[in-house]
């Protein structure tokens, strides 16, 4: 139990004043839920009853005393940014009306404050894409304005989620400690998100098709250069084997007979013809190829464009809490 529960109650129970019932409707429901919350409170069932005054106070939010009792609620259940931020809130509403509520929201608000804990969110410049939205433990979008900001947090697990249009989520995950803690979250680009083929208009499926057909032709360019760069290869074995039998028939350029000149000019013009076949052969072949890779690298669709199976979409979110001229981040994961 926390060292101070007891007396914590009590101050809130004496500060606590009762309201007005209507007859039913949310009014009565709020009461009755804030009677549930203190009951709750002095049986020592915290979680429970910091539920039970947030929907009382979710229902009436011009109800001090209940923020009262939920401020001090949280406080006992380790929210001590949460519990600082309503007590904020709890001074500035009680100001010239209660200022026994005023005295005792200073006093929490000035034994919490040096131990919140707090984080700063980075957002490089060339990550703050158009319609960028930061979230954190299913909250309300964090405004840009709050970004580089030490902002106040609960302790505990957190993930902080980044989206905008036309990206995949990122989320981020972190623990913050319970007293003082102090850390920077950096934001990273986020990759772009597969366009669903059914959403794309005419003109993006008119352009994959002309990009399917320029790698088709790529392919094919390319296989054909591959089989033209083998076929002057072949050619090149046949030129070299010429080549060595014009010395056959003359040793040593040395020919005995008529004969066996003929024969070695014949070798040698058949060797020439098929060295030059190779040459142009390999040529085209190679022209071929690189003209193939040219297509097949260009017709590469980007990322928005290329259908590709539906990412899975990670929730992540972030709450800040004006109260008092206070930010704050709250939620559960």
């Amino acid at each position: 139990m926390h060292p101070h529960a007891a007396c914590l109650i009590a101050v809130a129970a004496l500060l606590a004043t009762p309201r007005a019932l209507a007859q039913g409707g949310s009014s009565s429901i709020a009461e009755q839920l804030f009677l549930e919350g203190k009951a709750l409170m002095q049986e020592k069932q915290y979680e429970l009853a910091c539920q039970k005054l947030q929907a009382s106070h979710d229902l009436d939010n011009t109800a001090t005393g209940t923020l009262l009792n939920l401020a001090l609620c949280h406080e006992l259940v380790n929210k001590p940014a949460t519990a600082w931020a309503e007590l904020r809130q709890v001074e500035a509403e009680s100001a010239g009306r209660r200022e026994d509520r005023v005295k005792l929201a200073r006093e929490h608000e000035a034994k919490l404050f040096p131990i919140l804990s707090r984080i700063r969110i980075f957002v490089p410049p060339d990550v703050q894409v158009a319609g960028l939205s930061l979230r954190l433990d299913k909250g309300p979008p964090i405004a840009a304005a709050s970004w580089g900001i030490a902002l106040p947090i609960d302790p505990g697990k957190h993930v902080l989620e980044a989206t905008a249009p036309g990206k995949l989520p990122r989320a981020i995950e972190f623990v913050v400690k319970d007293v003082a803690d102090r850390q920077t979250i950096g934001i990273e680009a986020l990759d772009d998100a597969p366009v669903d083929p059914a959403t794309q208009s005419a003109a993006e499926r008119e352009h994959l098709a002309a990009l399917r057909g320029r790698r088709t032709v790529g392919f094919t360019l390319g296989g054909v250069g591959v089989v033209a760069v083998g076929v002057g290869l072949t050619f090149g074995l046949i030129a070299a084997n010429k080549n060595k039998a014009v010395g056959r028939p003359c040793p040593n350029d040395l020919c005995q007979t008529g004969d066996d000149r003929a024969q070695a000019e014949s070798s040698l013009s058949s060797a020439k013809t098929f060295a030059l076949l190779s040459n142009i052969t390999v040529g085209v072949g190679a022209l071929l190829v690189a003209s193939g890779v040219v297509l097949v690298l260009s017709a590469r669709p980007s990322k928005a464009l290329a259908p590709s199976p539906t990412a899975t979409r990670v929730r992540i979110l972030p709450a800040p809490i004006a109260s008092g001229g206070a930010l704050l981040l709250t939620g559960e994961l």
